[in-house]
């Protein structure tokens, strides 16, 4: 969650944080591993795998092609085409 914070991305707390790294794990989108705190505490950490990184590119592909197509309406709108 640090992580994403020092990227100005917030969840709504630690809840919200789980059921997305428990999908991740499911679709293997990612490897996990656990490591023992010095104060007896398991700690699970994350990391993107090949097959996540292909996902991801996937996805950014759809959301700056929703992007673009977003712009165009927009700029349409402006332009007055979609208010007639």
């Amino acid at each position: 969650m640090k992580k994403l914070e020092e990227h100005n991305l917030k969840l709504k707390g630690v809840g919200s944080i789980y059921p997305i790294l428990t999908k991740l794990k499911e679709q293997e989108w990612v490897h996990t591993h656990r490591e023992m705190t010095e104060s007896g505490k398991v700690r699970v950490y994350y990391e993107i795998n090949e097959k996540g990184k292909l996902y991801l590119q996937k996805k950014i592909i759809e959301w700056l092609e929703l992007q673009m197509d977003i712009k165009s309406l927009l700029r349409k709108g402006l332009k007055g085409e979609l208010l007639e």
